[in-house]
């Protein structure tokens, strides 16, 4: 069986964004059977309509699958792994850009986090069971950039620290990996998928 990528896009995105119809012709290029979709209405992503979208692609998880996530996406990528690891499954490997590890924040500082989009409040109110998330989540790479101007690096680190066995790589001035940043390349994930 070939190797399987998943490339979930986050909130306010699409398939054509940035960097990901780059790693999706990489990897193809590789061999791999790549998965790049549309999310569920991107402008409210609701997280039982996420994690059942990507349950639904994937379909039977195994040792020949790569989750790759961007912002919101790495979100709805450790939910669904979180639901795998309860039901003893895994991936061969997960890589995440853009986004820390989802901790249950108290609710006025999630409403801080989240603007004036109601639909983003659950994202950071309800945490997840780390142990659950590590046994599914197989080799895993975070790749964050010390300009995010969403994700405060040292934070993003520290909600990883302790909850998921990554390896951490911090870029420079790549801000959130998106298309107001002007990426259209980004080998770090690539070499995190295929290494």
């Amino acid at each position: 069986m070939p190797e399987r990528a998943y490339i979930i896009h986050g909130y306010l995105s699409y398939p054509q964004e940035a960097w990901l119809p780059w790693l999706k012709i990489e990897l193809e290029k590789r061999g791999y059977d790549v998965c790049l979709p549309s999310m569920p209405h991107p402008d409210r992503p609701a997280i039982p309509e996420w994690i059942d979208f990507i349950a639904k692609i994937v379909g039977e998880p195994d040792q020949n699958t790569a989750l790759i996530g961007h912002s919101l996406g790495c979100h709805a990528v450790l939910r669904y792994l979180e639901s795998l690891g309860a039901a003893g499954k895994s991936v061969k490997k997960t890589v995440l850009v853009a986004s820390s590890f989802p901790i249950a924040t108290p609710p006025k500082q999630a409403q801080e986090i989240a603007g004036d989009d109601p639909a983003l409040l659950p994202w950071f109110t309800t945490g997840l069971d780390p142990e659950k998330v590590q046994k599914a989540a197989g080799k895993c790479t975070v790749i964050l950039s010390d300009d995010d101007p969403f994700i405060p690096v040292e934070q993003a680190k520290a909600s990883y620290q302790g909850n998921l066995d990554a390896k951490i790589i911090i870029e420079h001035g790549k801000g959130h990996f998106n298309e107001d940043d002007g990426l259209t390349e980004l080998p770090s994930v690539l070499e995190a998928v295929i290494s």
